[in-house]
């Protein structure tokens, strides 16, 4: 599971020529992944659906935006 749950923000850079397209490319796939995953997390725990995938969303957000910035500052 840990494979193909990192497929999913690797696979617009093996698709995509241009890595600058990519970024954006696995932004955004991430991004919708992140709101399936919690959208489906909230329906299976009784919680509202829509809030848990926003929260999932938004704390995957930060996350990426957080390791992204950290590897910019060290490389």
């Amino acid at each position: 599971s840990y494979v193909a749950g990192g497929l999913i923000p690797l696979s617009p850079y093996m698709i995509l020529a241009s890595a600058s397209r990519g970024l954006l490319a696995s932004a955004v796939v991430t991004l919708a992944a992140l709101g399936i995953f919690g959208f489906m997390k909230g329906r299976y725990t009784g919680t509202g659906p829509v809030r848990s995938a926003a929260q999932t969303m938004v704390i995957g957000g930060i996350a990426a935006a957080a390791a992204f910035l950290l590897a910019k500052l060290i490389a």
